[in-house]
């Protein structure tokens, strides 16, 4: 709960109104594949997840094999 009610960016905020607006424009013209991605975005608004316009985020980082071998060419 913690999570839902703090750091409101404009990453955030631009995730909300853009899963509501596709979210809204989607139920009205009945394309479901328009909601889906709805439905993603708005939950990357509330859990605050995703990658992008935060500079300085770690949740994209991907941390390289630790492993011992050499690699001979």
């Amino acid at each position: 709960m913690d999570t839902i009610l703090k750091s409101w960016g404009f990453a955030r905020l631009l995730r909300l109104f853009l899963g509501l607006y596709f979210g809204i424009s989607a139920i009205v013209e009945k394309d479901y594949i328009v909601l889906a991605f709805a439905g993603v975005l708005l939950y990357q608004a509330i859990a605050n997840t995703g990658c992008g316009f935060r500079p300085g985020s770690d949740s994209c980082t991907i941390e390289p094999p630790k492993s011992d071998r050499k690699i001979k060419f």
